[in-house]
């Protein structure tokens, strides 16, 4: 039986090897890479592992750094609001209009063309009770779905532990190959960190392995799952002599992760030059990803889950000069994708989410806004229920929580709402306890 001992061995041997061994993911010995080529040709020509055309998929997209959400989504005319924000406030003449009281900012344009064309759905005023303000702390809860415990898994990780088993990306024979959470980022991201269950993880639209450079942070989870699945069955008794140690049974795991990034690697080079885009796509990072994104959906990848980040939404300071541009990219790339989504015919398959770990206060400090609550959340896709969703608290000095936007829908009900309607999920035993789903997807 595998014992505590083995276990903080096998962790301590990942950290010190497994940077060194996942950093030549991308550059594997040439018996391997041949290896990854055919297995990548192997799935490519194999019907049975791609994703059937009525699979649904989840896009995240992450606002780091905590988006400003009445800058974003502007209450029209709202005294309150103009009286908090005399340098920062967005003119009701300049706001893009979605209805009497509310627009966006004129810089989000590409959010008033999805609104206007029925595939956006706002979500006012997401949180959760007792909101923290600090940036580490507030994404754990987001990602991790549970604002009182320290968790360290997260909500999407155990979603794919249970859809899973835990078992490798890459490994499975079985319909649902558990290669069903890319991201596109330059470390693993915590929301699809599960017990077992290891996303996969490439820098951005290259397609390379994120694990270059020798540095992988986020590798206690990974080590943890390095230990519990390269044990095999520790109920079988004592190991004999010939046995693997556990070092060995963590290396192996090591080589078959960056074997696997290697694979999907090619997979997804080969997406990028087989699907045709059918939309034009803005210069910017985010938009190549969800470009990126698009044509692995297209050229029947099996992935349920694709996640990808937009930093830089820490408006301290300059909020006036930085924030537009970050709106920009974001209206600008969640379009293209769902035109081109539209066009390529899998816009049905489709709902993109967006989340960030907090709003911004509602009284400005003179070039900026400090942490805040609550939000809005941004749905899209072919299937949501556009227009405005739940209940927007007011900005009356009596209304608000702590000087922010009071939450008044929790964020899990949108979690549990797309796990169970969209995903097909037990909502309940991800989240560890049930919410009350919203009515933001059509017949799903």
């Amino acid at each position: 039986m595998l014992n505590p001992s083995d276990i903080l061995y096998s962790r301590r041997l990942f950290m010190s090897r497994g940077m060194q061994l996942l950093s030549v993911a991308g550059t594997l010995p040439l018996f391997l890479d041949h290896g990854a080529r055919c297995m990548a040709a192997d799935y490519a020509a194999n019907p049975a592992g791609a994703g059937r055309p009525d699979d649904h998929v989840l896009v995240v997209v992450q606002l780091a750094g905590g988006n400003d959400g009445l800058n974003t989504v502007v209450p029209l005319g709202n005294d309150d609001y103009y009286a908090a924000r005399p340098r920062l406030g967005v003119a009701k003449s300049a706001a893009l209009k979605l209805t009497d009281e509310w627009g966006v900012h004129p810089a989000a344009s590409g959010l008033k063309k999805l609104y206007d064309a029925g595939d956006l759905a706002i979500v006012h005023a997401v949180g959760y009770p007792n909101a923290n303000r600090s940036h580490f702390r507030a994404t754990d809860i987001w990602t991790s779905a549970e604002p009182e415990r320290l968790l360290a898994t997260g909500w999407l990780g155990r979603y794919c532990d249970a859809s899973c088993a835990g078992e490798d990306p890459g490994q499975s024979k079985r319909k649902d190959d558990p290669a069903m959470a890319i991201a596109f980022d330059s470390e693993p991201p915590p929301a699809l960190q599960g017990a077992k269950y290891v996303p996969l993880t490439f820098g951005g639209a290259a397609g390379r392995p994120a694990y270059g450079g020798g540095q992988m942070r986020g590798a206690g989870p990974m080590a943890g799952g390095a230990a519990s699945r390269a044990g095999g069955d520790d109920s079988a008794g004592d190991m004999s002599a010939s046995a693997p140690s556990a070092a060995d049974r963590a290396e192996q795991f090591i080589h078959r992760t960056a074997l696997n990034a290697r694979v999907y690697a090619e997979r997804i080079r080969q997406a990028s030059t087989s699907i045709e885009s059918k939309a034009t796509y803005p210069q910017t990072p985010l938009a190549r990803d969800l470009k990126l994104v698009a044509q692995l959906i297209a050229s029947g990848m099996p992935t349920r889950i694709y996640y990808v980040k937009l930093g830089g939404f820490d408006t301290h300071a300059n909020q006036a000069q930085s924030h537009p541009a970050l709106l920009d990219q974001l209206g600008g790339g969640v379009a293209a994708f769902i035109d081109d989504l539209r066009q390529l015919g899998h816009l049905d398959r489709v709902t993109l989410m967006t989340f960030s770990e907090f709003g911004r206060r509602v009284k400005e400090n003179g070039s900026g806004t400090d942490h805040g609550e609550a939000a809005p959340m941004f749905l899209a896709g072919g299937r949501i229920k556009p227009g405005l969703h739940g209940t927007f608290p007011g900005l009356a000095p009596e209304k608000l929580s702590r000087g922010d936007v009071a939450f008044t829908t929790d964020f899990r009900r949108v979690y549990a709402t797309l796990l169970n309607g969209w995903l097909g999920a037990d909502d309940a035993k991800v989240l560890g306890r049930k919410f009350e789903p919203m009515d933001i997807l059509k017949n799903a």
